[in-house]
């Protein structure tokens, strides 16, 4: 029997519950905000919420960069594309992000990407992207490059509807918030993959995108 969608999503929060401390002698005085600060602080635990029997692949094209969860850190995403790297928390709770204001898929958009707790360790590895739709940069969002728009996707993104959801998970809704997830087998070494999704669409066109990976015992 599969591990419900409610416990996925609930394994992921904790582990990213560190993303919205409020100690701010242990960060910069920027908070995390938009769409993965809704989804990190419970806003979405009540959405419509769907498992998907297969993993999405592990694998992110942004411009000439290759982005994988549990490999990729943020340092080597700075490195490509600037921007000042945020921090949050301390010690193993710390959590980190980049954050950029550019035009995804032909929208403009707000851009995170997301390190944190234990999972992520002390290399900053990736475990969270998100994005959303806005004219307007969050705070502590800086202008990203040009380059950075040219970016593809495992699953659906900004430039697609319900239906592509429909397509490609076999469900979705017109409006408000989506969830899926997975649960991968343990391997060898007793570790779980755990993926979520969560998109929120306005008249049947996502708006607002995120996509997360832990790997746990």
């Amino acid at each position: 029997m599969g591990t419900s969608p409610m416990r996925i999503m609930a394994a992921i929060a904790f582990i990213a519950s560190s993303l919205l401390p409020l100690q701010q002698a242990h960060g910069d005085d920027v908070k995390l905000s938009g769409f993965p600060s809704l989804i990190l602080s419970g806003g979405t635990a009540k959405s419509t919420s769907y498992t998907i029997p297969k993993p999405f692949k592990n694998l992110i094209k942004a411009d000439t960069l290759d982005i994988i969860f549990g490999q990729t850190t943020l340092d080597e995403i700075q490195k490509e594309f600037g921007g000042e790297i945020r921090k949050r928390g301390a010690g193993a709770d710390v959590a980190s992000w980049l954050c950029y204001q550019v035009a995804l898929d032909g929208h403009a958009s707000n851009l995170w990407f997301i390190s944190n707790g234990q999972a992520a360790g002390s290399k900053r590895l990736l475990n969270m992207v998100s994005a959303e739709e806005s004219d307007t940069a969050r705070s502590g969002c800086s202008q990203g490059p040009e380059t950075l728009t040219e970016w593809v996707l495992p699953v659906p993104g900004l430039k697609d509807d319900e239906r592509a959801l429909q397509n490609a998970f076999g469900a979705s809704v017109n409006d408000g918030i989506v969830r899926y997830s997975n649960q991968m087998a343990p391997d060898s070494n007793g570790l779980t993959t755990l993926q979520a999704l969560v998109y929120r669409l306005n008249d049947g066109q996502i708006d607002g995108i995120s996509f997360s990976q832990i790997t746990t015992k």
